[in-house]
């Protein structure tokens, strides 16, 4: 199995300065493709032209529904998705003027776990079975902090403490299978945060805890930024999360960007249709009598994409130039929004 590379690749340079002073993470048209099986070259793009920026101190929260292609964009930032059948069709990923997406392995590894923090969406299979929780949450310590291994594990276990799990240097000792799926999310996202890495990719960290070690962890992660200047691209389905953490929004929906903005402005003049539709399924304690507003239909899969505005066929104010041409995200009101209606 080869790393996700982009495609002609070999004539690109590695370094160059991107976007502003200021971007820690810039993603440029990038264009993930997958294969519809291993028999055929049929692509299916999961990602389509996503462009975004993310500054230091900063968090920027990529929301939609199930399969919109905001982990996929998150994993490609890595280069961790498998190949095949995923395959870089195009696009820059720029990480403080380094382009990753040509990177040479050796050099991405160093970079991997220590400067980008990774918090894996799946606990269940994230970790290593065979080796001591302890042993794993410490390893980034030693390979780019230069830590021994005692003070590493040691690390770990008040780690554990600070994410919500009591006993830290005698459940560091337990492998993973001896732990609950909400501990295995804690230990994810202690290992993510002790090397205090530059950028933190969160891909829904909190779906396995309870509110209690939810409001525990989404404070650590803001004590990681006010104190290290770090930043976090958190992916999330919750909008209350958004709302406590989030800079900026950017809305997925079928491997686009269909809307972008800061936070205030998304939820309070949202512009796109879909944005809309989610801001309005928000469950309200006020109107608990009341069914809570939908969505018509689902996401479409990546063989099946509608030609014009692949949310038209969900729209309640598609027209006919929606059916039949793809709108540009483009300036709408406080927000970017990839709508004719605009």
């Amino acid at each position: 199995m080869h790393g996700l590379t982009r495609e002609n690749a070999a004539s690109r340079p590695v370094t160059c300065t991107a976007g502003s002073d200021k971007s820690l993470l810039e993603a440029r048209d990038l264009r993930i493709g997958f294969a519809r099986n291993a028999y055929s070259d049929e692509l299916g793009l999961a990602v389509d032209g996503v462009d975004f920026s993310l500054e230091r101190g900063k968090t920027l929260c990529l929301v939609g529904e199930s399969g919109c292609g905001k982990s996929v964009t998150a994993l490609s930032l890595l280069r961790l998705l498998p190949v095949p059948p995923a395959r870089m069709l195009g696009g820059s990923v720029f990480f403080d003027g380094l382009d990753l997406a040509v990177l040479p392995e050796k050099e991405l590894h160093r970079i991997r776990g220590g400067r980008i923090g990774m918090i894996f969406q799946d606990p269940m299979t994230s970790l290593n079975p065979v080796l001591r929780v302890g042993e794993q949450m410490g390893e980034p310590l030693c390979l780019h902090r230069g830590m021994g291994a005692g003070q590493a594990f040691k690390a770990a276990a008040d780690m554990l403490e600070r994410v919500g799990i009591a006993d830290g240097r005698l459940r560091a000792r337990d492998f993973p299978h001896q732990m609950s799926g909400g501990m295995r999310q804690r230990v994810m996202i202690g290992m993510a945060m002790l090397p205090n890495p530059e950028l933190l990719i969160a891909d829904e960290p909190t779906t396995a805890l309870d509110v209690t070690v939810q409001k525990q962890i989404l404070e650590l992660m803001r004590g990681l930024l006010e104190n290290s200047g770090s930043a976090l691209l958190l992916i999330t389905h919750n909008l209350g999360i958004v709302e406590q953490m989030a800079d900026e929004v950017a809305i997925m929906y079928a491997g686009r960007i269909v809307e972008q903005g800061s936070t205030g402005a998304i939820l309070s003049a949202p512009a796109h249709p879909y944005t809309l539709g989610l801001l309005r399924s928000r469950p309200k304690n006020a109107e608990r009598k009341q069914r809570l507003a939908t969505i018509p239909g689902t996401v479409p899969s990546l063989w099946e994409r509608p030609a014009g505005c692949a949310f038209h066929p969900r729209c309640p104010k598609a027209r006919e130039k929606c059916r039949r041409e793809t709108p540009p995200l483009v300036p709408a009101g406080p927000t970017l929004c990839r709508c004719w209606r605009g």
